[in-house]
């Protein structure tokens, strides 16, 4: 288990990305990129967690990554940088959805949803409670979020910041008290992801990302993802009534214009697209997992390829 003074892969990525550009690396000024891992098919993809950055050129990197592969990005943010978010995506609706960010024990929480949802936000990034994340005393929080119909975006799993509070069966909990509320939990709780999967299992609106080491340390036994999402649409054992891989999402979590170091986009799509062909996943839920679903839960737009 890492220690709590080891930075976090997503912290470290985003400062090695912000000294490489600091430094004029020649990848950062707009030298060709490293090809992808394997052939990318031509899909509509809804990045469902891309987190803001204030780096100089952060915008302008995430469209020339993103463009290209007909795809938008769900970018998180602070309130004081949901400014630049809200403005981006105001220039550039094709690409950019916003979102928000906030820390469940600010006592400014409720205020920061209302902002949020009063600006445009879609949906809101949650991370590192100092209670568990079923504790009741979130639960106002939770549902303000669901009266204004965001989607709730919650870090699942072990953190190296020190935060062993957000083990994946706490959504149950939560999904149980406010059904109508639409939740994404990152990293499949890793490493509980057979706990991750049953929750998904059992409730309709829980869906998941892969993000972070996840397909990194697991890349050469994938199929083990069967195992845990096992059931492959209506049974007497799956209340959601959908393939099971239905309930991954596509996300990142990692910043664009990265890619020549082997990040990013087109890394994470690779990624994605082994996990899918080594557990036998049909084209038409992975079209879901890639954009559908999130489409349909933010009604966007399903664009052509």
């Amino acid at each position: 288990m890492p220690s709590p003074l080891v930075p976090s892969r997503r912290t470290f990525l985003k400062s090695a990305g912000a000294a490489a550009l600091a430094g004029l690396a020649p990848w950062a000024a707009g030298a060709a990129a490293s090809p992808p891992r394997r052939e990318l098919p031509r899909r509509f993809v809804i990045d469902a967690h891309q987190h803001f950055s204030p780096t100089p050129g952060y915008v302008d990197r995430l469209l020339a990554s993103y463009r290209p592969r007909n795809a938008m990005a769900c970018v998180n943010g602070w309130r004081r940088e949901y400014g630049a978010i809200a403005a981006a995506a105001q220039k550039h609706p094709d690409t950019i959805i916003p979102y928000g960010r906030l820390s469940v024990d600010d006592a400014n929480a409720l205020a920061d949803v209302d902002y949020f949802a009063a600006n445009g936000a879609r949906g809101i990034k949650l991370h590192s409670p100092q209670r568990d994340w079923d504790d009741e005393r979130y639960f106002p929080i939770y549902e303000r979020i669901t009266k204004h119909g965001l989607m709730a975006l919650f870090h699942t799993g072990i953190n190296a910041g020190g935060y062993p509070r957000m083990r994946p069966s706490l959504l149950l909990t939560i999904s149980a008290k406010f059904p109508e509320l639409y939740i994404l939990g990152a990293h499949l709780g890793n490493p509980w992801y057979a706990e991750a999967a049953e929750v998904a299992r059992v409730r309709p609106r829980v869906y998941w990302d892969v993000t972070g080491s996840t397909l990194i340390k697991k890349e050469s036994n994938l199929k083990s993802f069967k195992e845990y999402l096992w059931w492959e649409g209506p049974t007497n054992h799956s209340p959601a009534e959908v393939h099971a891989f239905e309930k991954i999402l596509f996300g990142t979590d990692e910043q664009p214009g990265l890619e020549a170091k082997g990040m990013g986009l087109d890394n994470m799509l690779a990624r994605y697209e082994d996990l899918f062909d080594a557990c036998g996943v049909p084209e038409a839920v992975r079209k879901k997992s890639f954009g559908e679903t999130m489409a349909r839960i933010l009604k966007v737009p399903v664009r052509a390829t």
